[in-house]
């Protein structure tokens, strides 16, 4: 997948299907990226939120776009941060620019069942913390698996064992422990 126009306004994200000479027609994969492609076709923009969005004192953490559902979600370490109390300031922007915002405790989150708003910020937390520095790309890769509504609860440890496996059943070996590690995490929570 490919982004252009990072921190620009007018320029479209475009996306790849498959790598070069390998056929995804009919396959899981290829239905996956049906509502991205259909998108991009239809001209739908999608914004990626972040470090100009923050609040005075903020500290821009990561952020990501949802390519089906065109939610921006945007992860910000308020300036009175404290370790042993992780609390992420998180804003939401759905497809239309409607922003919502809440407070994420990271201690509270329960990967079995939360949404992909604390889920993002849970694994921005562990990227950033150096706990799990691949933690965000791996979630990324996972919740782009799972089509869902970025605000239902979900059992993200379920779509984690499931991508992992499929990881393993393709050979993937380095994805594959990639997303044990991950796991490993987020089910010792």
């Amino acid at each position: 997948m490919n982004v252009n126009g990072i921190g620009t306004s007018g320029y479209p994200a475009w996306y790849r299907t498959a790598g070069a000479g390998r056929n995804t027609a009919g396959t899981e994969f290829s239905g996956k990226t049906a509502g991205t492609k259909q998108a991009a076709e239809a001209g739908q923009p999608l914004v990626l939120h972040g470090k100009n969005d923050a609040d005075e004192g903020e500290t821009a953490v990561g952020s990501s776009v949802n390519a089906q559902t065109g939610v921006s979600i945007a992860v910000y370490k308020p300036q009175d941060f404290d370790e042993s109390n992780p609390v992420y300031h998180v804003k939401t922007w759905d497809a239309d620019g409607n922003m919502t915002e809440r407070m994420v405790n990271i201690s509270e989150i329960d990967p079995r069942h939360c949404d992909e708003i604390e889920m993002s910020a849970y694994t921005w937390y562990l990227s950033n913390s150096g706990k799990c520095p691949n933690a965000f790309m791996n979630f990324a890769g996972a919740k782009a698996y799972k089509q869902a509504n970025p605000f239902e609860k979900t059992d993200w440890v379920s779509i984690i064992k499931d991508y992992m496996q499929m990881q393993y059943d393709a050979g993937n070996m380095k994805g594959y422990l990639d997303y044990k590690k991950l796991l490993g995490f987020i089910t010792c929570h």
